[in-house]
């Protein structure tokens, strides 16, 4: 037997590991919809599943967590006009910042590559937060003259 004509065995995760990926998911899930709406609009899901979905994933790995996500109010559906629609609350931003700036998050890429997308819309994650808060700059020292002798 070849190993074309092999039958590819799903890999499945220890109940750890699961968490690990589930907590990991859900920041991938959050940013993504952060850079998709500006963190204002809403999104239509399928928009959102093409982002979210890496090589070798399918869109049904993620609906567990969109689901949880949904639970806990980090994320609202609506339907308009037979288009289910995804937004990100408040809280899902509340949850966004934590998954991204605890030290105790799970949060980190995988492998040694990251996706374009995602590294970018991270980068305007961290631009966004540097603008939202104010920074204090020291005023120098001013010119005291010469000394006198």
């Amino acid at each position: 037997m070849s190993e074309k004509s092999e039958i590819a065995v799903p890999i499945t995760l220890t109940p750890e590991e699961q968490a690990v990926w589930d907590a990991k998911a859900k920041v991938r899930v959050l940013l993504n919809l952060w850079d998709l709406s500006g963190g204002k609009m809403k999104v239509k899901k399928g928009e959102l599943t093409k982002r979210i979905v890496r090589t070798n994933e399918t869109s049904q790995r993620y609906v567990e967590v969109l689901g949880e996500l949904q639970a806990t109010g980090a994320i609202e559906y609506s339907l308009v006009n037979r288009v289910t629609l995804v937004e990100l609350t408040a809280k899902g931003k509340e949850v966004l910042a934590q998954g991204l700036k605890s030290r105790d998050s799970l949060f980190e890429f995988d492998g040694s590559q990251i996706g374009t997308r995602l590294g970018n819309s991270l980068l305007k994650w961290i631009r966004h937060q540097d603008g939202a808060a104010s920074v204090a700059v020291e005023k120098g020292k001013a010119d005291v003259g010469a000394i006198g002798v």
